[in-house]
């Protein structure tokens, strides 16, 4: 699980990380997702990769 309901800023280094803890577990991302993240995941067609969940309990709820 990854909280990413504070990120301000996002950028291809923050994806790169996202991506490797993906291929290693099951990655859920508590949000609720703040617009510069969402907009570089949706830039990149990366959402899909991901699963998001509401907050952190709904996270680890999955």
């Amino acid at each position: 699980m990854l909280d990413v309901s504070g990120v301000a800023f996002a950028d291809s280094s923050m994806l790169n990380l996202m991506l490797l803890l993906r291929r290693t577990d099951h990655l859920v991302l508590a949000g609720p997702l703040p617009s510069q993240p969402a907009r570089l995941l949706d830039i990149t067609q990366a959402r899909a990769l991901f699963t998001l969940a509401e907050g952190i309990e709904a996270a680890r709820a999955l």
